[in-house]
């Protein structure tokens, strides 16, 4: 763990934020465009293995469908967080992104990035093409990325492999043997469900979600729409495994939590956040994971919790004068 004064922002040095931001939006509005301009395949975007010698191997997987497109460029905006955090909480770790659609209706349903560190993972996140479309059936291809996950991907020095799916949506009940073969690079021998799907993938990698709800809360309820699929993802990963999350800009934190709960350091990433976040950001935190995390009392946000000030405020420094 960094202790205060041995900070090193590596190659986030200089990092400009805003101006990333802009450009990644900018790539985003063009992406599909070029995609189709370029003729580039299914085959350009999903390899047929993948792999990594790195210990702690860590897989994102994001719904870019409709308005799920804003949550990729809000890990862009917060890559320097996500990489220089995730080695305090991870031996040796690397980042596999993942775009997920819907195989019925999109023309990129599955998109896979090498694992990498550093620097480097702003040219994965840009390599994926936000089509922003998907179908109508609250349904997407989750699916075929986890098939994909569990069958093509090699980690011989892996200690603690995590896979977090980010998205709003449930899966399709069964997967499709066409899709599986083409999209997936996975030949099944039978028909499979995709809580099968699921469960392979769960034998390979502690598996998670951070929902966004399809509908939102109204008078902080679920829709019918949500509950559905809510009790979907629950039943096939079990509520400990489950987190809503209502704002996008929240979304790294979400994730460095889930990576506290399996190294079993909460304690930590609570006096990291509540140094880090205002209290109504920690607060908004805490409830997301409290069905992973379970009821947690918060440090005193009055008092320095850590020795970790020099280390804190350089972090801020690369996230800006406000960490919104």
């Amino acid at each position: 763990m960094t202790e205060a004064g041995d900070y090193d922002p590596g190659p986030w040095k200089g990092y400009d934020f805003k101006s990333a931001r802009a450009a990644y939006d900018a790539h985003v509005g063009r992406s599909y465009d070029d995609a189709v301009k370029t003729k580039k395949s299914l085959k350009d975007l999903v390899v047929n293995s993948l792999s990594t010698n790195c210990k702690s191997p860590l897989v994102i997987a994001c719904d870019v469908t409709g308005s799920m497109g804003e949550w990729p460029a809000t890990i862009f905006e917060k890559l320097p967080l996500l990489d220089l955090e995730l080695k305090n909480y991870l031996d040796d770790p690397e980042v596999s992104f993942a775009a997920i659609g819907d195989a019925y209706s999109d023309d990129y349903p599955l998109q896979v990035q090498k694992f990498s560190s550093g620097k480097d993972l702003v040219a994965r996140l840009k390599a994926l093409i936000i089509e922003g479309r998907g179908g109508s059936q609250t349904r997407e291809s989750y699916d075929l990325a986890a098939l994909y996950y569990a069958n093509n991907v090699e980690m011989p020095k892996a200690t603690k492999p995590i896979f977090i799916f980010i998205g709003d949506e449930g899966l399709y009940e069964t997967v499709d043997k066409d899709q599986a073969k083409d999209i997936a690079h996975v030949a099944l021998e039978k028909r499979l469900s995709s809580k099968q799907a699921i469960e392979a993938l769960k034998q390979k990698y502690s598996v998670y979600i951070i929902r966004k709800l399809y509908d939102g809360y109204d008078n902080d309820r679920m829709s019918a729409t949500d509950e559905r699929i809510q009790k979907q993802w629950e039943s096939y990963l079990g509520a400990d495994h489950v987190a809503i999350l209502p704002e996008a800009k929240r979304v790294v934190d979400d994730i460095l939590g889930i990576i506290a709960k399996e190294t079993s350091m909460l304690d930590y990433f609570d006096k990291e956040l509540t140094e880090r976040q205002t209290p109504l950001q920690v607060k908004t935190v805490k409830k997301s994971l409290m069905t992973i995390h379970g009821p947690r009392a918060l440090p005193d946000p009055g008092k320095s919790v850590m020795k970790r000030d020099k280390t804190m405020a350089k972090t801020k420094s690369l996230l800006g004068d406000k960490d919104e």
